[in-house]
């Protein structure tokens, strides 16, 4: 789960709407449906940018300025005269203009117009670091229709303003102009030639966003400093945001665009062009990997593609060979480079057109399980992972989720499953039993199976209902994880349900480790899972080979709060950080007493992290216990490790961790992988969920098998005693009778007369212990 619940909004008729609302781009979990307000809106502004909004309600949405210090624009400003500067002058040589609140008098290159003003930029050759463009804001029909693109103008007065939504103080600054007087067109059929990206100047830095950073964006501490105090002078060349900042308000071009995932619901995508990336992906992706020192890149290289300036609209994401969709490649696009909505944006001059779009094409996994016992005694297991988004017996994606289990996982042996809901969904009525939800999914996989030509797979499953309301997740729907195992390969050991309320704990060393209640949580009763899903765990035997697993199935915090990673705030918030890392420091607890118990226990742990690797401080206490990560135990390349995308990044949000008993060994022969069923679909609409599975192979082994000295057909028969210690003869004549009729009981009538051959020297020996040792009892 990603969600991103952004605390501020905008006026608009008299109502608060979220910037989510007007956009149609919700970022909390499991939404993006249109409201009648946000539709509204859109249709209000034609699909315009955020300009168009502060024409609304008379300018309700008022600019921020510096005037000695920042201020909100209420009312008039006292009239001053107008300083002659250059656009570059204006935007200085940092996120801040030093002539905020200052009246200026200005001359530029008409590059661009929209519903509420022009884009201009400077006309002289001057070099800069800062950008030489800048955006004109009128409401005033009649000033808007005094240019063209291409004239030539000069402004004779016009305040230089800070601009951002009043209550979004998470957006970066736009350096704008306002209240233009005595505008004059000095020329007109001007030749307006945009900046091409990455060629009239380098591409874009590829690893950090800002100097603030300290060398990663998801670096901890959060919060600790702001682009808009910070009086930072602009490093474009080094730095993302800085080089976006240098390019704000001029017409540029991006060659070659590749989509870098789904459109949101108004048009708006992620994108990169003909330029240095990393994190390059397979499928045209771009992923969020880390160096050696677990420095996050996050791809700063990429850009927002914004609503056009025409009116016209943005490719849609559909299931054909035109559909925007992640890999798709697009014509060239040309518009002005703007910040809006938290990211910098291209808005195009016109919309453009998809060349082609990659086939919905995910391969099936391969690996495949064994649960006969090998000459070691040891057996395959296959594992599986899904955050199934939400599931109730009615969800339409329930059948698919199935189908996804049998023909691209090809039914593991066991699955740690997340949000599965209770059986009547985001029904709030108190109802927390997860039966029905999770007896119709292994009635779907079963079904699915058989329709794949299969003989109908049988799932059993173990949960654990929790108190209502407590999980956190959609209203109602009491999400929590779930186990689903095959029970002709598995069993849990001493099965005991476990309630809401119980606390496992472990008993018992080495191979005699026990849980008290099995399945069961982990510390429910800990204010690190306070209004969130708490850790399920089970302890498995292996029926094939007598060899036991730990699982432990988690669901932690989501990313809800974070700030945007384009956005003021610098490092950005990591929402919920500090209850991921409580709630790692308890269930690594909880592994350390079982590693303590049993230092070769098998253990994996797996589930929707809602974090990163390259997060040090979220991982530090698995990793404390032993733990690591089954992506690096594998050396699966990086730039493949992702299960979810969120704004221009593929990710990893989903984890496996195993101990040292199956990442340290040479006979687990340990794989794992990332199955795409979801990330490569063709529309948001057509996901089964917002995840992609994975799923991976261990080979488990149980105790070595005894040395047989005596194979009788089918039974294995124990060391005959020696007769030799005169003080013991009567009871290894007693093991000798026992012996002799165990053999009888465990073979065929065929093989008697081995047992009689088996048996004829001790019996012997055990007739002379009784007749010549009696002395010696």
């Amino acid at each position: 789960m990603h969600d991103k619940v952004v605390k501020r909004y905008f006026v608009v008729g008299g109502r608060f709407l979220y910037p989510r609302d007007l956009l149609g781009w919700d970022r909390a979990h499991g939404a993006g449906k249109k409201t009648a307000a946000a539709m509204n809106v859109h249709q209000l502004v034609g699909g315009i940018y955020n300009e168009a909004f502060r024409a609304l309600a008379g300018h309700a949405q008022t600019a921020q300025m510096v005037l000695g210090g920042l201020l909100s624009i209420s009312g008039g400003i006292a009239v001053v005269a107008a300083q002659a500067v250059s656009i570059a002058s204006i935007n200085g040589n940092g996120y801040i203009s030093p002539y905020a609140g200052q009246a200026v008098s200005v001359q530029g290159l008409v590059t661009a117009k929209g519903p509420s003003g022009f884009w201009l930029a400077d006309v002289g050759n001057a070099t800069s670091i800062g950008s030489k463009g800048i955006y004109v804001f009128s409401t005033s029909a009649t000033v808007r229709g005094q240019v063209a693109v291409g004239d030539i103008v000069s402004l004779g007065s016009a305040r230089v303003a800070l601009y951002r939504a009043t209550a979004d103080t998470d957006n970066i600054f736009l350096n704008e102009l306002t209240s233009p007087t005595n505008i004059t067109v000095l020329s007109s059929n001007n030749t307006v030639t945009p900046i091409v990206i990455g060629v009239d100047r380098p591409g874009p830095p590829t690893e950090q966003y800002t100097s603030l950073d300290d060398g990663n964006v998801f670096g901890f501490p959060n919060n600790q400093s702001r682009l808009s105090t910070a009086d930072l002078t602009l490093q474009p060349t080094a730095y993302g945001l800085d080089y976006w900042q240098s390019l704000v308000g001029s017409l540029v071009s991006v060659r070659a665009p590749v989509a870098l995932g789904f459109p949101n619901t108004y048009g708006d995508f992620w994108t990169h062009g003909d330029w240095k990336v990393t994190g390059k992906n397979k499928r045209g992706g771009l992923t969020i990997t880390s160096d050696a020192a677990g420095a996050t890149d996050a791809n700063p290289e990429a850009i927002a593609i914004g609503s056009p300036l025409d009116g016209t609209r943005n490719p849609p994401a559909a299931a054909n060979s035109t559909g925007l969709r992640l890999g798709s490649t697009l014509t060239d696009i040309t518009g002005i480079l703007t910040y809006a909505f938290d990211t910098y944006r291209v808005l195009p001059l016109t919309a453009p057109q998809v060349i082609s779009a990659l086939e919905y094409n995910p391969l099936p996994t391969n690996l495949s399980a064994n649960s006969t016992a090998d000459a070691e005694n040891c057996s395959v297991l296959t594992l599986g992972d899904y955050n199934v988004e939400n599931l109730d017996p009615k969800d339409a994606h329930l059948p698919v989720i199935a189908s996804h289990i049998v023909q691209y996982l090809k039914t593991p042996d066991i699955m740690w499953l997340q949000e599965i809901q209770d059986e009547n969904g985001a029904t709030n009525d108190g109802t927390t039993s997860a039966k029905g939800t999770l007896d119709a999914l292994v009635a779907a996989i079963r079904n699915a199976s058989v329709a794949n030509g299969g003989p109908g797979v049988n799932y059993s499953w173990a949960q654990v209902d929790p108190v209502d309301g407590t999980n956190g997740g959609e209203p109602g729907g009491n999400i929590r994880p779930a186990f689903i195992y095959k029970p002709d390969v598995l069993e849990i050991i001493n099965f005991r349900q476990g309630t809401a309320n119980d606390s496992a704990t472990v008993s018992g060393t080495g191979p005699n480790t026990t849980l008290n209640f099995n399945p069961a949580l982990v510390s429910p009763e800990d204010s690190a899972f306070v209004s969130s899903r708490k850790p399920l765990v089970a302890h498995f035997r292996v029926r094939a080979t007598n060899a036991t697993l730990w699982s432990i199935n988690v669901h932690q915090a989501s990313k809800g709060g974070s700030s945007p990673i384009e956005g003021d705030w610098r490092t950005p918030v990591n929402g919920a950080i500090a209850a991921r890392v409580a709630q790692a420091k308890v269930t690594s607890g909880f592994i350390k007493t079982i590693l303590d118990a049993d230092p070769t226990a098998n253990v994996i742990i797996a589930g929707d992290f809602n974090e990163f690797l390259s997060t040090p401080v979220a991982f530090e206490p698995y990793h404390s216990a032993g733990m690591r990560d089954l992506d690096v135990v594998v050396n699966h390349d990086p730039v493949e490790r992702y299960t979810y995308i969120f704004d221009m990044n593929t990710q990893q949000l989903d984890h496996a961790l195993a101990s040292p008993a199956i990442w340290n060994s040479t006979k687990t022969n340990v794989e794992w992988e990332h199955i795409h069923v979801n990330t490569w679909r063709e529309t948001t609409a057509l996901r089964a969920s917002d995840h992609d599975p994975s799923v991976g192979k261990i080979r488990l082994c149980g105790a070595a098998p005894r040395k047989c000295d005596v194979q009788i057909g089918s039974w294995c028969a124990e060391p005959l005693p020696s007769f030799n210690n005169r003080s013991t003869c009567l009871a290894s004549a007693a093991v000798c009778k026992k012996q002799s009729d165990e053999c009888y009981k465990k073979v065929s009538l065929s093989q008697t007369p081995k047992c009689v051959a088996y048996t004829a020297a001790c019996a012997k020996d055990a007739v002379y212990c009784a007749t010549s040792c009696s002395s010696t009892k």
